[in-house]
């Protein structure tokens, strides 16, 4: 008796394990990539066509630059504008995607920079206008 309740309950935790695995690896699998979903926002944020220029950083640290010529669900078309050539890329493989062009971030700062010493200079010598009678500075 002992030994056909050790077998059920074997069958039972077997059967239960097995399943348990089978649900997590779905489960897993309907769970999408959240790097692949933010590449997927930046492609639909750039759109299609000449002016949707990219700087794209793919995970085995490629870099290609192009524009995008199609997005699809699972993945989307660069256009190489150098070469004519056009090549699939799948969201999963890619590590980011960036706009093409534009300044960096030190070199806004600096024309910031410029552009306020600029106005600076300008009310000083407006207001210290010298022998047009300007308040003595």
């Amino acid at each position: 008796m002992s030994k056909k309740l050790f077998s059920i309950a074997l069958a039972v935790l077997l059967f239960h394990a097995g399943n348990t695995l089978f649900i997590h690896n779905i489960v897993r699998a309907s769970q999408s990539d959240p790097a692949a979903e933010k590449v997927k926002s930046a492609v639909a944020k750039r759109g299609t066509g000449p002016k949707a220029k990219v700087n794209v950083k793919l995970k085995d640290k490629t870099k290609l630059k192009g524009y995008i010529s199609n997005a699809s669900g699972d993945s989307f078309t660069l256009w190489d504008s150098k070469s004519g050539q056009t090549r699939t890329l799948a969201y999963t493989d890619v590590a980011e995607v960036k706009k093409q062009g534009g300044l960096p971030l030190g070199a806004k700062i600096g024309i910031g920079i410029g552009a306020g010493v600029g106005v600076l200079a300008l009310v000083y010598a407006i207001g210290c206008g010298g022998d047009r009678g300007g308040y003595a500075c």
